[in-house]
């Protein structure tokens, strides 16, 4: 009796640490979007924008709208999963008046940048290796196709799970970086060194690359 009791709360507790994890990370992805959507500035430009712009800016706002909402209501972890598709529709659209302004075709409905979803949809394939790695074949936004033309790296997303930093790319979502967690916290001595040494690398690689932003 005494023992299923306390199974139970170990489960209820868990579930309460996947959602305090998963809201955090949304929370971060929430606010940028926000950021985005407002240095979009088609509310507050004296020209009326294009109506194909300005019907993509509106759904960016009404899904950015939309996740705020769902995301303080959130109660478990799976409630914060719904927010990500909500805020990946958010950036498609923001992408789009971005593409409009620019003169170029509406971008693809596509996978977020494999560096960081905060960039968007990603608009090309590449080849590129993790420190270390084999190649693959990435989808990236603009941005970092241009830095991996030119040979600089892309800074890679990181987020923070219990008490280890995880690259965004080996989660893949917030889901991804949930179980990471957990799959750090259960893996052997060996196990967790090896995903420490993995973390440092692209801390290493982050740290080197924004040192040479801000010497440009």
């Amino acid at each position: 009796m005494f023992g299923g009791r306390r199974r139970r709360r170990e489960r209820e507790l868990a579930a309460k640490d996947r959602w305090r994890t998963a809201r955090k990370l949304m929370d971060e992805d929430v606010t940028v979007l926000g950021e985005q959507v407002s240095g979009l500035h088609l509310d507050t430009r004296a020209d009326d924008p294009d109506e194909v712009a300005h019907d993509h800016y509106r759904r960016a706002l009404d899904s950015y709208d939309q996740a705020t909402q769902l995301l303080a209501a959130s109660e478990t972890a799976e409630d914060v999963v719904v927010v990500e598709q909500v805020v990946a529709d958010a950036r498609y659209h923001c992408a789009a008046v971005l593409a409009v302004q620019a003169g170029e075709p509406l971008p693809e409905r596509r996978e977020p940048c494999f560096f960081n979803p905060q960039h968007g949809p990603s608009m090309r394939d590449v080849e590129w290796a993790p420190p270390g790695g084999t190649p693959r074949s990435i989808g990236v936004c603009a941005a970092d196709a241009r830095k991996l033309s030119a040979g600089d790296e892309p800074l890679v997303r990181m987020v923070r799970v219990g008490d280890r930093w995880v690259p965004w790319h080996q989660a893949g979502s917030i889901t991804g970086a949930i179980d990471a967690g957990a799959q750090l916290a259960r893996s052997s001595s060996h196990g967790v060194h090896g995903q420490q040494n993995l973390a440092q690398a692209y801390l290493n690689q982050t740290t080197n690359g924004m040192d040479g932003f801000h010497r440009r």
